[in-house]
């Protein structure tokens, strides 16, 4: 599963590449993205036929909050391949969904999981492929995703945010 807008900037050509890799190498896997058409649609539908994975690659959009979370819940793993971005709440999302995930290494990944994911170079497809082969061979990597992401998603609750403002506040309000 990938979930974000579809624009340049989330790396869905490059997954797909990724994605004809895994398939060349023997694994039988499936990819669905889910996003809004930001300009990237057309070249992601052209790519994933140039590639012959329409079978085995496919895009939703316009889908509820709702039909989202259901999708997180029924995936083997969460890819998010971006270049950049400014937060990710898509990583949240899978980790409340107890998703492994693989992730481009960006600063703002490593900073939301404290440098505990599975990484790829985004410029890289062979990269991208070999991490989430890595990920969907191994159960103890998977394993060991889910777990951390289990623990490391209360602290992005609201009842945790709402105390680290408060803490915030009161050390303004003494200076």
């Amino acid at each position: 599963l990938a979930v974000g807008h579809l624009e340049r900037r989330k790396n869905y050509l490059r997954l797909v590449e990724a994605m004809a890799r895994l398939r060349d190498r023997g694994y039988s896997c499936n990819l669905l993205i889910i996003g809004n058409d930001r300009g990237e649609r057309k070249a992601i539908e052209e790519r994933i036929n140039t590639k012959k994975l329409s079978g085995h690659v496919k895009i939703l959009s316009n889908l509820s909050d709702f039909e989202v979370q259901c999708v997180y819940k029924l995936c083997s793993m969460f890819v998010f391949p971006s270049s950049y971005e400014g937060f990710g709440i898509p990583i949240l999302e899978a980790m409340a969904a107890g998703r492994p995930m693989v992730l481009s290494d960006i600063p703002v990944f490593r900073e939301i999981t404290e440098n505990q994911g599975a990484y790829f170079n985004h410029n890289d497809t062979e990269a991208i492929a070999s991490a989430m082969e890595k990920v969907l061979s191994s159960s103890n990597d998977r394993k060991r995703l889910i777990e951390y992401g289990n623990r490391r998603v209360h602290a992005f609750s609201f009842t945790s945010l709402a105390k680290q403002l408060e803490g915030i506040y009161r050390s303004l309000i003494k200076h």
